[in-house]
């Protein structure tokens, strides 16, 4: 069971959320939007915005406002230290159709279905974008909660599972730098890295949403495996976690055997 000092030290740096936006922009163009994925899939590469100006004859700042809008509703990955982007897997049903070598992907969405089948609960995939962790892909026995959810993003330091999950698969040193970033409080270093290397050591995450309403867990996806790293987390009332804990764990820990080490 997680140390309840080390996660209500580590909540002492507050948890920031970013939703998606809903409001539309005339620089949101669907034409150019979909230039720009038939571009990456051309490249076949992450690339820089300039790169992607330059090749469909655009603005770098009309280019740079579309790429940032993909990257709010997790149609894209952004790579905050190369400055690159690349097309989420999200786009992998869509790409399957059009290219039949790009459906490997759909794994992930399979993978989410089955854990949300056997346990009932939330289940996301996320990925690193700069210092969040951006929502991908979810599933829930709620309705209508996959739509509104969807390219939320949570920062990485505080008491999400899907931030500690991912930075468990870190060197010490870039969580440091990426604690300086994001300007933790250098007393408060410590706990987290406490918290990070509990997470190393157990294989999983264990945290809280921002209206302590849900508690979470987490486990990062195989190294490797996906373009850039990636989280898988369940999320369900404070009691159904901490009584099915070790179940709850083996049943990600099983769908990641099944799906990626098979």
């Amino acid at each position: 069971m997680p140390s309840e000092s080390g996660n209500a030290r580590a909540a002492k740096l507050g948890l920031r959320i970013k939703r998606p936006r809903h409001r539309r922009s005339m620089s949101r163009s669907a034409t150019r939007a979909l230039d720009i994925l038939e571009y990456f899939g051309e490249a076949r590469r992450p690339s820089r915005t300039i790169e992607i100006a330059r090749a469909l004859d655009m603005q770098p700042s009309t280019t740079n406002q579309i790429l940032k809008t993909l990257v709010e509703s997790s149609h894209l990955l952004f790579d905050g230290r190369a400055k690159t982007y690349q097309p989420s897997p999200r786009l992998a049903g869509f790409g399957s159709w059009i290219v039949n070598n790009y459906g490997a992907d759909l794994r992930l969405g399979e993978m989410l279905r089955s854990v949300e089948a056997e346990t009932g609960t939330i289940v996301t995939i996320s990925a690193p974008n700069d210092l969040y962790m951006q929502i991908l892909d979810l599933t829930s026995p709620r309705p209508g909660l996959s739509s509104a959810e969807r390219g939320m993003q949570v920062s990485l330091f505080g008491s999400a599972a899907i931030g500690d999950a991912y930075l468990s698969v870190l060197p010490d040193r870039e969580v440091e730098r990426l604690a300086d970033r994001a300007r933790v409080p250098s007393q408060h270093l410590p706990a987290v890295l406490q918290k990070i290397a509990r997470a190393r050591r157990e294989g999983f995450a264990y945290g809280q949403t921002e209206d302590r309403e849900f508690r979470s867990m987490a486990v990062p996806l195989p190294a490797g495996r996906t373009p850039i790293p990636m989280v898988i987390g369940i999320a369900d009332r404070p009691e159904r976690i901490e009584r099915n804990q070790s179940t709850l764990l083996n049943t990600m820990q099983k769908a990641i055997k099944q799906w990626f080490q098979t």
